[in-house]
């Protein structure tokens, strides 16, 4: 990947919950699909075990999601 990219976390109150803002700045556009698709994938699982559920499988999460933000991209 390379690069100085940078990254911040908000946290927020939402009632009984805490909202989660998630933000990576700093990236090369050829670099979008596969970082934002492991974010998702990566905050996805986070989810499932703060709901006490089985986590999703990492690597064909992260491969639908690339797939999603590729077309996306691609579309704009």
């Amino acid at each position: 990947m390379g690069g100085n990219s940078e990254v911040t976390f908000e946290l927020s109150p939402r009632e009984q919950d805490v909202l989660l803002v998630l933000t990576h700045r700093c990236l090369e556009r050829k670099q979008l699909a596969n970082v934002a698709s492991g974010w998702h994938t990566h905050l996805g699982i986070l989810e499932d075990n703060l709901h006490g559920v089985e986590p999703r499988p990492f690597w064909s999460t992260h491969v639908r999601m690339e797939t999603e933000y590729t077309a996306r991209l691609a579309a704009e």
